[in-house]
């Protein structure tokens, strides 16, 4: 039952961005979204490293001229900050970033697909999970909707995450990376490195 609530969500989502109207006004440039997992394993040096490794991996970015935008995820997901430069902005949500609930990745990768959407130049998003999603399934059906209105997917997961999942999830298997939990900030820091400097991504 939930699965199809769940692809309800989806296609409402989808039809939305169908009718967005073609006179919108268009933001160019590279574009990233850090989808970060706040479900309630992730509570305490997860959540910590996780929060570093996101303000290591955005000021990489920023040298590389990507503007950051933030969504968490747990039992829903939130759109935290619209995609900017000012690292102290995105500093100031993460300060306020909890632990608690599941792993509702499926909404994160929709939310950001909608919030693109509109958005010329290249976009990516980066999802980082310490775990398994409430639903494989429809996770990667959204990635897969994602990456065919062309957004790039990264991936990084910790102990707790599928190897095979996050290859599945990521555009191309080398943008996906998993690692130990006390490693969690280095390896989202390193996130950075696998951006394309001139905003062509590997399909």
């Amino acid at each position: 039952m939930q699965d199809i609530e769940i692809r309800q969500k989806q296609k409402e989502v989808l039809e939305r961005i169908r009718k967005r109207s073609t006179d919108l006004v268009r933001v160019s440039g590279l574009v990233v979204y850090l989808l970060l997992d706040t479900s309630g394993s992730m509570e305490g040096q997860n959540l910590v490293q996780a929060k570093r490794g996101a303000i290591n991996f955005a000021e990489d970015a920023r040298s590389k001229g990507y503007a950051l935008g933030l969504i968490q995820f747990s039992s829903t997901a939130t759109h935290l900050c619209e995609p900017q430069r000012d690292i102290s902005v995105l500093n100031q949500y993460l300060e306020r970033i909890y632990a608690d609930g599941s792993t509702n990745m499926t909404d994160a990768i929709l939310l950001a697909l909608q919030t693109m959407s509109d958005r010329k130049g290249y976009r990516a998003v980066v999802i980082v999970t310490d775990g398994m999603p409430n639903s494989q399934e429809t996770a990667l059906e959204a990635a897969q909707e994602a990456k065919a209105n062309g957004i790039d997917i990264l991936a990084i997961g910790t102990d707790g995450a599928d190897r095979d999942f996050l290859a599945k999830l990521a555009s191309k298997t080398e943008l996906s990376v998993k690692v130990l939990s006390e490693r969690l900030e280095q390896g989202i820091t390193s996130m950075a490195k696998l951006l394309p400097l001139s905003g062509k991504g590997g399909k």
